[in-house]
Order: structure tokens, then C-alpha cells, then sequence
């Protein structure tokens, strides 16, 4: 918890920095590839889908079981203005009706992203109950596809976690064009990316995690129920947005880390936890579809961050969890001055 309370004061730190430059010097960007809206209000109405899921892996008898919530579609309001942001969204049980064959789950989930024209800063905090198997078809044999999956209400996670990535190229190409759309990418441009990032991530349950019918067949040292995994790291890749027809455009991006982690497993009939440290590793994803001009545009964007968890030295790599959101949207950008094109 001290590492991450300290990661957090960090990108506050930074992100106050940035604030403070912007306020004393526009920051230069080359204006043959990037051209800046923040100074338009622009309201969007969106979608968004947030996840928190974990897996367990036996290497050995080549067993892999998926947990995953039901997850929930949302739909809301949001609104930007220079440097201020702000979306609202909410819960409309109508679209999400189906409990029956996921289960229910219980969750309290912030996901925040905050794009200035060099630092894309990640910060999410989540906490699940309620979860099912996604690939019961692996271990049941003539799986019927339209039965309700093996749900377990009894599991709870939390994750807290932050990341805070530095593009070399910023004045060609903009993180903010692709994921909020205050500006626009008007040629193709990539960079390279460097940072850090920081995750905790805990998951416990009434019983093991293994399913009761592959238990006998995986190894022991997997029925766990309880798990806790804290890790802190650094991480570089590289984003490319592809512009086509001068409004659309495609932007992708690869991001591998590699951290020194924590462990903690517990098992249900024994009060001795087994503890340890490991290097493990952490791949980061996004992906945006965008239309863009001056007065509209919409689109999807994607963040997918893949985490790697030890649960012993002699089984590395046995657990697995991620954290991401799918969001879709369609906004309108409005001049306030009247002055400006």
C-alpha cells in the first residue's frame, strides 16, 4: 500500500508540473500534424464496459480456468473543456438482464484516464463479487453453450493499479486525438513510449478456485482460495495512428513492462499462508477508432491491461489477471468564442 500511495503522489506530482507549464507556456506541437480543439466545448453521449477478470493455469495438465463478472454495459453523459473533463454514466438494468445465466455481481469500479500532450497517466481502483467461469466447455465434456455458467458468488477481488507513460514524439503525434478526441491527428505519426506502473490485486473465495471436477487431476499447490499479488514495474513500447481520409484513423498501441512482485497464497484448510517475490511480467494494449472534424466525431477506443501473477517459484506464471474498458461514442463540439473558427 505504501508503494502505491507514493506511485499515486508521483503522477500527481508530474501531472501538477504539466498543469503548471501549460499555464505559464503553451506548450509547442508541430500544427502539420496536430490540431488543437481544447479550447471548444465538445459533449459527448457514450457507452462504456469496464472488466476485472483472473485466471488460474496448470502448466502441467495443461488446465486453464477463467473467471470473469457480468459485466455491464453503461450508457452516459460526459463533457470536455481545456484541460477539464467529466463523464457520468449509468446502470440500466433493461439492457443488462442477464443474471440467470451469469450470475450476479456487486462492484465498485473507478477507471480514470488522463491524457496531457506528452503523459498518458492510468489510475483504477476495482472491486468485484460475484463471478462465473468463462470456459466451462475446458474441463466439461459436450458443454451445453446455452446453460447458465458455473457462477460463484462467494469470490471478492479488489485491484488498485497506475500507470504513467511518456511519448518521445509528442509533437507529431497525440494521445489525446485517439482516446479523447481534444484533438485532431491531422497526418499519421507514432512514438515511442516509456514509464512506470504500479498493481495490487487480491481474490478470495469460500473454496478453491479449481473446479471440483478437475481438482484430483491439477496440481495441489493451485487449490488455493485466497491470493494476493503486489507488484511494481517499468514499461516501453511503442503507438501508431494511422490517418485515412484526413478524419479517420486508426490508432494502436503495444506496451510490455516488467516488474518485481509480491505473493501471498492462502489454501481453505490450512492457516499457513505461502509467501514470496518473483519477476513477472505485464502487457498493455490500446486500440481506437475514431471520426474526427472540426464539429463531430465518434468512435471506439480499448484498454486492455494483461497482468502475469506467481503463485509459487517452482509454478510461475500460474495466475493471471487484467483490468480494461471498451468504450464507444458520439459527441458534438460546440465555439464558445465566437472570435474563433
Amino acid at each position: 500500500m505504501k508503494i502505491a500511495l507514493s506511485i499515486i503522489c508521483i503522477f500527481a506530482f508530474f501531472s501538477s508540473l504539466q498543469a503548471q507549464s501549460s499555464k505559464h507556456k503553451r506548450q509547442k506541437f508541430d500544427t502539420v500534424y496536430i490540431k488543437d480543439l481544447s479550447d471548444k466545448l465538445s459533449i459527448r453521449l457514450y457507452g462504456v464496459n469496464k472488466f476485472s477478470s483472473f485466471d488460474i493455469l496448470d502448466n502441467d495438465s495443461n488446465y486453464n480456468v477463467s473467471y470473469a463478472p457480468n459485466s455491464s454495459l453503461n450508457l452516459g453523459l460526459g463533457v470536455n473543456y481545456k484541460w477539464f473533463g467529466l463523464g457520468v454514466a449509468f446502470n440500466f438494468p433493461l439492457i443488462n438482464n442477464d443474471n440467470e445465466r451469469y450470475g450476479e455481481t456487486k462492484k465498485f469500479d473507478i477507471l480514470t484516464n488522463i491524457f496531457t500532450r506528452s503523459l498518458a497517466i492510468d489510475f483504477y481502483a476495482q472491486v468485484y463479487q460475484g463471478f462465473y467461469i468463462e470456459n466451462p466447455d475446458s474441463y466439461f465434456d459436450n458443454w451445453d453453450f446455452n446453460s447458465p455458467y458455473p457462477q460463484r458468488s462467494d469470490i471478492v477481488s479488489a485491484s488498485l493499479g497506475g500507470s504513467c507513460i511518456y511519448a518521445f514524439n509528442h509533437k507529431k503525434y497525440s494521445h489525446r486525438a485517439a482516446f479523447v478526441q481534444t484533438d485532431i491527428q491531422r497526418k499519421s505519426a507514432g512514438s515511442f513510449l516509456l514509464g512506470g506502473y504500479f498493481s495490487l490485486f487480491s481474490v478470495s473465495g469460500d473454496s478453491s478456485f479449481i473446479p471440483y471436477e478437475i481438482r484430483e487431476k491439477c496440481n495441489p499447490s493451485l487449490c488455493f482460495n485466497n491470493a494476493e499479488v503486489t507488484g511494481m514495474g517499468v514499461t516501453g513500447g511503442y503507438t501508431h495512428t494511422f490517418v485515412m481520409w484526413k478524419k479517420f484513423y486508426l490508432s494502436l498501441s503495444l506496451v510490455p513492462g516488467i516488474a518485481y512482485q509480491n505473493y501471498e497464497i492462502g489454501y481453505p484448510e490450512s492457516t499457513e499462508n505461502r509467501r514470496g517475490s518473483y519477476v513477472s511480467g505485464r502487457l498493455s494494449a490500446r486500440a481506437a477508432l475514431v471520426y474526427n472534424s472540426v464539429r463531430s466525431y465518434a468512435g471506439i477506443t480499448a484498454i486492455d491491461d494483461n497482468f502475469t501473477g506467481n503463485t509459487s517459484k517452482e509454478h510461475p506464471n500460474s495466475m493471471s489477471y487484467r483490468v480494461g474498458v471498451i468504450r464507444f461514442f458520439y459527441g458534438r463540439r460546440f465555439n464558445l468564442n465566437r472570435n474563433k473558427g
